[in-house]
């Protein structure tokens, strides 16, 4: 598995909180996608998932995930979508090709490459969505990023 360790800047970031089935995903990625077109709001790289209940728990009922995106400047916000800023964080990252159902299988890869390297897993995972339901048909075709934020130990 090719991976590396990147340090993920300082960030504004248009999030939306969500504890719903992972099923409706979707639409919460289509509210946050439809604020950044209707307030013409330029962003910096693709949408993401951040998960805060297990990922390996989420085909499981309720699921609490933050749906998000980096974005240039300010905006306002509306009801259900909040801008904060991320402090700058460094990661350790993969990528996962294909439909998301095999996605546990490069988490693991990602959590045995940390533990020979030495590096703490410090907080929640997060699925940068470069090639995925948004903009693609095909989940053969699916590419996520995932980032497990870390220290080096």
């Amino acid at each position: 598995m090719d991976y590396e360790v990147k340090v993920i800047p300082e960030q504004k970031l248009g999030v939306i909180n969500c504890k719903t089935p992972i099923e409706e995903l979707g639409i919460f990625l289509s509210i946050l996608m439809g604020w950044v077109d209707a307030e013409d709001i330029e962003t910096e790289g693709e949408p993401f998932i951040v998960y805060f209940s297990p990922r390996h728990e989420v085909n499981q009922g309720d699921v609490v995930y933050d749906v998000s995106i980096a974005i240039k400047g300010d905006a306002d916000e509306t009801d259900r979508i909040r801008v904060v800023d991320m402090i700058e964080n460094k990661v350790l990252a993969a990528k996962h090709f294909g439909s998301t159902d095999t996605i546990m299988d490069t988490y693991a890869g990602l959590v045995e490459v940390a533990q020979k390297n030495h590096y703490d897993i410090i907080g929640s995972p997060k699925e940068v969505l470069i090639k995925g339901f948004h903009n693609c048909d095909n989940e053969d075709e699916f590419i996520t990023e995932i980032q497990l934020p870390i220290i080096e130990m």
